[in-house]
């Protein structure tokens, strides 16, 4: 029998923010300034590849995969669709406001 808690994925940055807080996660030091950078900043990850998050985090990108997997990921591909889908609603939305 595992111990391990099972961390459901998250679909939408705030599900991702909230899964956060209500676990109470608690990350090494590069991998909470991936998050916070993430978080801060959807645009780099949605457009972004890990190579690419991990310079601008001055990490690894193995230190990126880490966090997405920690978050509840498979890998940094389905991490990043979160925030492409974020980036798209915002845009649809944004949108909507000028008609």
């Amino acid at each position: 029998m595992s111990t391990e808690k099972t961390i459901r994925k998250p679909t939408t940055i705030a599900e991702l923010k909230e899964m956060i807080v209500a676990t109470g996660l608690s990350l090494p030091e590069q991998q909470e300034r991936v998050a916070r950078t993430a978080l801060a900043h959807p645009e780099i990850v949605a457009f972004g590849t890990a190579q690419s998050l991990a310079d601008r985090c001055v990490v690894s990108p193995s230190t990126v995969v880490r966090v997405a997997t920690a978050l509840g990921f498979d890998n940094f591909r389905e991490f990043r669709q979160v925030f492409r889908q974020h980036i798209r609603e915002s845009s649809i939305r944004a949108a909507d406001t000028l008609c």
